[in-house]
């Protein structure tokens, strides 16, 4: 039988002779018996957590799904299920064990286990099991998981209190053929829930065009980043979004404008400038754009209006002149235009210098107009709004949808 101590360590053997200087290398550490490398009997006489292994006592070495609870383990029922009281690790269900445990939908989430939603593209079996409460298919083996808002205002809806932000959408849901997009969203003005989709920017680049002003109809394409939108920007969310509502803001002025029920259906920005033809050369026009639905632009300077209008060609001419591109100067717009009166009486006069950059040929103008951005600004060259540093991008007007 070992005794309650012993000592651990070397020391001098009795009766040695050697009398040379040599160092003592004796500790003499106690050793409590059955402590961790200290003598024991095999098989019995270690600490809880520790076992005799060649008559010392070691640590155990837990093997978790062997149905022993040894070592640090808290449980261990010897099966693979994490839905039950002890999981795989040997421990029971928790929110922040990193795997799907207990009652959760997927790791550590489910509203009912974790009291927090899943994120985005995790599993989901209703709405509430997600941080953004739209549970549908898309996941594995036509499982359901956590959908992405599909819009700024779907994500307003959801989500009252939210500010501004860069958020991630899916305009078309898991299963559908657009990829999720980061967007802006503008959640203040006019009930909030805007994307922004384009900017028009006095920044010193011929971006938006006459030779351009397919961009602005049918024709797909992403510039800039929402890192500086204050310069030319056009969003994949431009031919992507539903663009029902439309928000135009200027800066640095803020003036902004709404127009309501612009588009139809599933009509983005780009289909409804493509719906409207070019040039428009309607003399009947007049005051029968799209009405302002709020805002602070009004009616004074130049502007003869605070209508929306789309693709106007230049009507102090007569109709023929107006839908002939190359005739006089006729001073031709492409995309939304405000109309306004540049000398030769309203409405509709030289539309380009009151649009978003585009200017039409016509038959006097310098041959280099074509391929040059207009920075007049809408509404902004009409009540003189410009009033920031030239070709800096600190003039700009911002495109949103709803």
């Amino acid at each position: 039988m070992l005794p309650l101590a012993c000592f651990r360590g070397g020391s001098d053997d009795v009766g040695s002779t050697d009398t040379g200087t040599t160092a003592d290398t004796s500790t003499d550490e106690t050793c409590d018996v059955g402590t961790l490398d200290c003598p024991c009997t095999t098989g019995d006489g270690c600490n809880s957590g520790l076992e005799c292994t060649g008559g010392i006592c070691t640590e155990i070495i837990a093997d978790c799904g062997d149905a022993v609870v040894e070592g640090d383990e808290l449980c261990d029922d010897g099966n693979s299920d994490n839905t039950d009281s002890c999981t795989t690790l040997c421990m029971p269900p928790s929110c922040e064990d990193g795997i799907v445990s207990g009652d959760e939908i997927a790791a550590d989430c489910g509203i009912a286990a974790c009291n927090v939603g899943c994120d985005f593209g995790e599993a989901c079996t209703i709405a509430n099991d997600c941080l953004f409460p739209v549970c549908g298919p898309g996941g594995p083996d036509n499982t359901n998981i956590c959908q992405l808002p599909k819009s700024c205002l779907d994500w307003r809806m959801f989500t009252p209190a939210a500010g501004d932000d860069v958020i991630t959408i899916d305009p078309d849901g898991a299963l559908g053929p657009i990829a999720e997009m980061d967007v802006f969203c503008h959640m203040s003005k006019n009930g909030g829930g805007w994307t922004l989709v384009f900017t028009a920017s006095d920044d010193d680049n011929d971006t938006w065009t006459w030779n351009n002003r397919a961009k602005l109809a049918g024709e797909p394409d992403v510039v800039g980043d929402l890192a500086t939108t204050n310069l030319d920007f056009m969003s994949p969310a431009y031919h992507a979004l539903p663009a029902t509502d439309l928000l135009f803001i200027h800066q640095p002025s803020d003036v902004w404008a709404h127009y309501a029920n612009v588009g139809v259906g599933d009509q983005t920005l780009g289909d409804i400038i493509l719906a409207a033809g070019s040039p428009v050369c309607d003399y009947g026009l007049e005051g029968n754009g799209h009405e302002l639905a709020g805002g602070t632009l009004t009616e004074s300077g130049q502007l003869c209006d605070t209508d929306l209008y789309f693709n106007l060609g230049d009507h102090e001419m007569d109709l023929a002149a107006c839908m002939d591109f190359g005739s006089g100067s006729n001073t031709a717009s492409f995309g939304p235009v405000w109309s306004a009166d540049k000398g030769a009486g309203c409405p509709f006069d030289d539309p380009a210098e009151f649009g978003l950059g585009p200017h039409g040929p016509c038959g006097v103008c310098p041959m280099e107009f074509p391929s040059t951005e207009f920075n007049y600004l809408g509404f902004a060259n009409a009540l003189n709004l410009n009033t920031g540093a030239q070709g800096a991008g600190e003039n700009y007007m911002q495109i949103y949808v709803r």
